[in-house]
């Protein structure tokens, strides 16, 4: 099960954002989880597979997020912490009801704890609507994807063997919302933490026969961010409008979508996903 926490806060003081705001939130995040459980957060700062979590950066009463700047007093904001794993949650939510109401800092400042709404997820909700086709999704922070191109080049693959040289993966990221790479990282998340018992291979050849295409995008805008090393990170942000084409529509493969893009909006999606990368939401379109 999914646990998601959203954590409304006042600020008293200035907060001066020196880095992209979703890192401090992964602060917080880590915080409180040691303050209650050192193994767990060891366990889960260590892992070197999906991370069970994901955050949002800062945002304000209108949704629209705070990437980095300064937070005036007076200042109204929240920001999500969202649990892939039941026990990961569990103990987060030690941190923020077990006593007294939690000191919570960013960047050196305390922050005024007004209120924390939970939601759990699960999979089948909401219930599938039946003919699903057409979908806006907006990417509301930075977004970036990792394609990895595996091999040797064209002209080295007609060599024999014993002449080729080794190449090491290369990574290249992507900031611009492919459906394929949009659908496959939300489809290996959702087979670690959601049902792992879906068609991934089936639904990764559909995916790559055409399954989903870009119809149209708007508002698409790259922002470079960076963390509390001075290493940056590009992605975009904006919305894009996905199809499924009349000829490749498979009712099956268009309940995985629709299950993927619920899960999204807990899980992130993409390069960062637990810094308040890849942060998104959707909605269901019946117009052409």
């Amino acid at each position: 099960m999914v646990i998601s926490f959203t954590m409304r806060f006042f600020s008293g003081q200035p907060i001066t954002l020196h880095v992209f705001s979703g890192f401090l939130v992964r602060g917080v995040f880590f915080h409180g989880l040691r303050l209650v459980d050192e193994k767990t957060a060891t366990h889960v700062h260590e892992q070197r597979t999906l991370s069970p979590y994901s955050v949002s950066p800062i945002l304000n009463e209108r949704g629209v997020g705070i990437f980095r700047g300064t937070i005036y007093p007076g200042t109204s904001f929240y920001f999500r912490v969202t649990a892939l794993d039941e026990h990961v949650g569990d103990v987060f939510g030690k941190f923020l009801f077990a006593g007294e109401v939690p000191e919570i800092k960013l960047n050196g400042v305390s922050v005024s704890l007004q209120g924390v709404a939970v939601e759990t997820w699960s999979p089948g909700k909401p219930a599938f609507p039946g003919e699903f086709k057409r979908f806006v999704v907006d990417f509301r922070s930075p977004t970036y994807f990792r394609n990895t191109q595996k091999g040797n080049g064209l002209l080295e693959s007609l060599l024999p063997r014993r002449l080729r040289k080794k190449r090491r993966p290369m990574y290249r990221y992507v900031i611009v919302p492919v459906p394929y790479l949009f659908f496959r990282n939300l489809a290996r998340l959702y087979r670690r933490f959601g049902h792992g018992n879906f068609r991934y291979k089936s639904f990764s050849e559909w995916l790559l026969e055409g399954g989903v295409a870009l119809e149209t995008f708007s508002r698409l805008r790259a922002y470079k961010v960076y963390d509390d090393r001075g290493r940056w990170s590009r992605g975009f942000v904006g919305r894009a409008v996905f199809d499924i084409p009349h000829e490749l529509y498979d009712e099956r493969m268009a309940k995985i979508c629709f299950e993927l893009l619920n899960f999204a909006r807990f899980s992130n999606v993409g390069g960062n996903r637990t810094a308040g990368f890849g942060v998104v939401s959707y909605r269901f379109s019946s117009s052409g």
